[in-house]
């Protein structure tokens, strides 16, 4: 919709199943997905809240300070403020359920979170909407960088677990499980649709998404909170 679609990471196998993800820094975080088609995290929780960015419905809003509770209200133990954030309506490229509004980091090419909680906060979750190789997250504490995902990272994820990022193969996490086109095949299927999540062993306090050649990182669902166990496993 609002900005030109390059590039993805690899094709996956049509299966069903959460990866693991203990390849990259594992001494800070543990990367897992969910399988494709959910749109929130099966971990469970002591705290949590989520970001769903509802607030406008009809148009693309710029904001500069979105203040967020998480959706737990005033007396929320888990607020934040979000710096340059772009937000737009459900499209092909995001909007989980394809209702509301997303985020995205076009055309400010980032925007960044910046978390104050009365409680530990050792997860944070989102749902990756036409993910590319240039999107990045960077985790950062008191401002020294603690993690960093990038849709490279992703791409090699894949290609470990075996699958083949070449094949012309549509797998079950690529393509908008809740938009779709005049033929009825899931819309934008090149590139992939994926709930992540990230379990943190060293505090954070930011989060920057970042995107680097006009994709626009789209996202959905910000989860920040405390887990006690992690999410559905094969």
């Amino acid at each position: 919709m609002f900005s030109t679609r390059i590039g993805l990471l690899g094709f996956l196998a049509a299966v069903q199943i959460i990866i693991s993800f203990a390849d990259v820094d594992a001494s800070n975080a543990t990367v897992t997905i969910e399988p494709a088609g959910r749109t929130n995290s099966s971990a469970t929780f002591l705290h949590v809240g989520v970001e769903r960015f509802d607030r406008h419905y009809d148009q693309v809003q710029w904001y500069d300070g979105y203040v967020s509770n998480f959706g737990l209200g005033a007396s929320s133990q888990i607020k934040g403020k979000y710096f340059g954030l772009v937000t737009a309506p459900a499209d092909e490229y995001g909007g989980a359920g394809g209702t509301g509004m997303y985020a995205s980091a076009y055309p400010n090419f980032s925007y960044s979170l910046r978390l104050n909680a009365t409680v530990p906060i050792d997860y944070f979750g989102l749902f990756g909407t036409a993910m590319g190789r240039e999107d990045a997250l960077t985790f950062y504490n008191n401002g020294e960088e603690v993690f960093k995902f990038t849709g490279l990272d992703l791409e090699a994820l894949f290609e470990r677990r075996g699958f083949n990022t070449h094949t012309m193969t549509k797998p079950e996490h690529f393509g908008n499980p809740s938009w779709f086109d005049s033929d009825g095949l899931k819309s934008n299927d090149w590139q992939a649709y994926v709930f992540i999540n990230f379990y943190f062993t060293a505090p954070y306090d930011e989060v920057k998404f970042e995107q680097t050649r006009g994709n626009g990182f789209e996202s959905d669902n910000h989860t920040v909170g405390s887990f006690t166990k992690l999410g559905v496993t094969q």
